[in-house]
């Protein structure tokens, strides 16, 4: 079976960044994907749909030294869901892209340095065109 899903689109808040009890790095962040369109009436339509998405290890690393809120990214992974159980008992689910490849197309960052055109990916995402506005 084939599990591959890639979108580009901006970050809708700062990377969370936590390590786990054996010291691995995993960022978790949303990305905003914009689709424009025009209706049955002829009138542009502009629809952002939300992604959860988690890195791990050298990935979550440079997620977290170069992309912040807004960064506009490139990433290709899997979809992946996770179920668990709260304190009162209730079942949660999630379905979120844990990603493998990554690009950062943001040119620079805020602190002025030179984001990488890619990381440890063995190929890049590519670009796609999409509106640089994103919903907030």
């Amino acid at each position: 079976m084939i599990n591959t899903v890639t979108i580009v689109g901006n970050l809708g808040n700062d990377p969370e960044i936590r390590y786990t009890a054996q010291g691995v790095p995993v960022a978790n962040f949303n990305i905003a994907v914009n689709e424009n369109y025009k209706n049955k009436e002829g009138e542009k339509v502009k629809k952002t749909h939300w992604f959860k998405v988690t890195a791990f290890q050298r990935l979550a690393e440079i997620v977290g030294e170069y992309c912040a809120k807004g960064s506009k990214v490139g990433i290709r992974g899997q979809l992946t869901q996770r179920t668990w159980q709260d304190a009162e008992g209730a079942n949660h689910s999630v379905v979120e892209i844990r990603t493998r490849e990554l690009e950062l197309l943001s040119g620079k960052n805020g602190n002025g340095a030179a984001a990488p055109e890619l990381t440890d990916a063995a190929e890049a995402v590519g670009t796609a065109a999409i509106d640089d506005d994103i919903p907030f």
